[in-house]
């Protein structure tokens, strides 16, 4: 029913399973979890260090042999989650880290005391790039905490907003609950996923994070991002 953009289940490149036999129990668990499509997406550091494409296609094919042999219901696509350094725009356009999908969609991580001035030239730069920016886990960026400066970076770059399915099980503060409430009822969130790293503390809840946005937000809001758009598939 559901697909999860934003899924840590390939073991060895950053973060996700430590082993391989973990990995399978996260794929058997996404797949308990109502997930039918999976982009993984590892942590990268432009610049950093030189993304590992040899490594993750070794492990994204293993991956893809283990959701065989356990007979899961599951579609692995490639991707990653970006941290943002000033090489993020360069190594985009010179395709030297994966997008999602095989779209042009990129997801992009900042730290959550970055200034709204660096995370909006940021974002130009990813779009100048040509790619279309998908903002991480968006609640996590109080420099970015009024709903009019999110429609500024969705109609200026095309910006897209995820959200983690695990901050819908949560009471958000005080100060930022009625943004996070604006930002599922004036239809600005395009993702949920559910940002799993590991079988503790980071499953996945996917089906409970959906339950708590249509009884949150109503029906129509769940429908609408129960799936990826068209964009990316």
């Amino acid at each position: 029913m559901y697909t999860d953009m934003h899924s840590h289940v390939i073991w060895g490149v950053d973060d996700g399973g430590e082993t391989e036999e973990e990995t399978r129990k996260m794929l058997r668990e996404a797949a308990e979890d109502g997930i039918h499509r999976i982009i993984c997406t590892p942590h990268v550091t432009p610049g950093v260090y030189e993304f590992p494409y040899d490594v993750f296609e070794m492990h994204f094919q293993r991956a893809g042999e283990i959701i065989r042999e356990e007979g899961l219901k599951l579609a692995l696509y490639r991707g990653a989650e970006l941290l943002y350094t000033d090489n993020t725009p360069r190594m985009i356009r010179e395709k030297r880290v994966p997008l999602l999908a095989n779209s042009n969609c990129a997801l992009v991580e900042f730290s959550p005391t970055d200034s709204r001035e660096h995370i909006t030239d940021a974002l130009q730069k990813v779009a100048g790039a040509g790619a279309i920016p998908v903002i991480a886990h968006m609640e996590r960026y109080p420099a970015i905490g009024k709903i009019e400066q999110v429609k500024e970076l969705k109609t200026r770059f095309r910006a897209m907003v995820q959200i983690n399915a695990r901050s819908l099980l949560r009471k958000q503060p005080l100060l930022r609950r009625g943004f996070f409430d604006r930002l599922f009822r004036e239809e600005l969130v395009d993702f949920i996923a559910t940002d799993t790293h590991c079988m503790a503390g980071r499953e996945t809840c996917m089906t409970r994070g959906m339950a708590a946005l249509e009884e949150k937000y109503g029906a129509a809001a769940a429908k609408r991002i129960a799936g990826m758009p068209d964009i990316l598939f």
